[in-house]
C-alpha cells in the first residue's frame, strides 16, 4: 500500500512538472509570436512616416527656391515704361542711309520705367571716365534688370570728336556699343594726338570697317551735317553746354558732368518708388 502511495506521488509529481514546463513553453511561444505580428505593424508606420517628411521638404525648396526666381519682380515692374524721349534733330536728310545711321542707339529694353539720352563727346576725359568706371555698374543694377534704358547721342566739341561720331555712326549697328567702347578706353592714343586719324582709322579697322568704308565715311557731309545738326537741336532743347550731359524721362531731371554715381541711384531710386515729381524744370547739376 505504501508502495502504491509513492508511485502515485511520483506520478502525481511527474504530471505537475510537465504541466509547468508546457506553461513556461508557451509563455515564450507566445510572447516570441506576437513580437512577430507587431513588427509588420511597426514597419508599416515606419514607412509611411518617412513619405509625409519628403513631401514636406519639397514645398520648402520651393518656397526657397521661389524668391530667387522673383528678384526681377521688384517695384519697379510696377511703374509703367516710359515713352521715347522726343529726341531733338535736324531737318531730316534726304539720304536714307544717313538716317539709317542716325537711328536711335541705345543699351536696355524700351519697356524700361526710366529713359537715359546721355549726350557725350568721344574727345572729352569726363565722357571717358564715366564709361570706363561708372556705366558698367549701371548697366549691372538698373539696365540688365529692366530699370533703365540708355541712349546715346554725339555731341562733338571738336573736330577729332566730328570725324569720331562719323565713323562711330557707319558701323553697323551691332558693333555701335563695342566701337564706342573702344574709342573712350583708347582715348588718351588717337584723341589728343596731332595726326588723331592715323590712331583712329586704326581703332575702326579693329572694328571691322575697310579702308574704303573709312574714307567713305570720313568724307560724308549729310552725315556730318546731321550729326552736328541734332547737337545744336539737342543745346537748344535742354541748354547743353558741356559733357557728358544726361537727359532723365525728358528733363525730369539732367545730370551734368561725370558726378558720383550715387547721384544716378538716387535719381533712379526716386523715380522707381515714386516720389520724382512727374516734371520738374532742368536741373543744372554741375560737376
Amino acid at each position: 500500500m505504501s508502495s502504491t502511495s509513492n508511485n502515485s506521488s511520483k506520478i502525481i509529481g511527474l504530471v505537475l512538472l510537465l504541466a509547468a514546463l508546457a506553461g513556461i513553453a508557451y509563455y515564450f511561444l507566445a510572447g516570441k509570436s506576437e513580437n512577430a505580428t507587431e513588427t509588420p505593424a511597426t514597419a508599416e508606420q515606419t514607412t509611411p512616416s518617412t513619405e509625409p517628411q519628403t513631401e514636406a521638404a519639397l514645398p520648402v525648396t520651393e518656397e526657397t527656391s521661389e524668391p530667387k526666381q522673383m528678384v526681377i519682380e521688384t517695384k519697379t515692374l510696377n511703374v509703367p515704361a516710359a515713352a521715347t524721349p522726343s529726341i531733338p534733330v535736324s531737318a531730316v536728310s534726304t539720304d536714307p542711309a544717313v538716317e539709317e545711321m542716325m537711328g536711335l542707339r541705345k543699351m536696355g529694353l524700351d519697356s524700361a520705367p526710366i529713359k537715359v539720352v546721355e549726350y557725350s563727346s568721344l574727345t572729352c576725359g569726363h565722357c571717358s571716365s564715366f564709361h570706363k568706371n561708372d556705366l558698367e555698374k549701371i548697366k549691372t543694377d538698373y539696365i540688365d534688370t529692366g530699370k533703365v534704358q540708355f541712349i546715346f547721342k554725339e555731341f562733338p566739341l571738336n573736330k577729332p570728336a566730328v570725324d569720331a561720331s562719323k565713323l562711330l555712326r557707319c558701323m553697323p549697328e551691332d558693333k555701335f556699343l563695342p566701337f564706342m567702347s573702344l574709342l573712350f578706353n583708347e582715348q588718351e592714343k588717337w584723341a589728343y594726338q596731332p595726326d588723331y586719324l592715323g590712331p583712329l582709322k586704326q581703332n575702326a579697322k579693329l572694328a571691322g570697317l575697310s579702308e574704303k568704308q573709312i574714307d567713305d565715311c570720313l568724307a560724308n557731309k549729310a552725315l556730318e551735317d546731321r550729326i552736328v545738326g541734332d547737337m545744336k537741336a539737342a543745346s537748344d532743347k535742354y541748354k547743353i553746354q558741356s559733357t557728358p550731359t544726361f537727359i532723365v524721362n525728358d528733363g525730369i531731371k539732367t545730370i551734368v558732368g561725370h558726378q558720383q554715381i550715387g547721384l544716378f541711384e538716387e535719381t533712379f531710386k526716386d523715380i522707381l518708388n515714386g516720389s520724382a515729381p512727374v516734371t520738374m524744370p532742368i536741373e543744372q547739376t554741375k560737376e
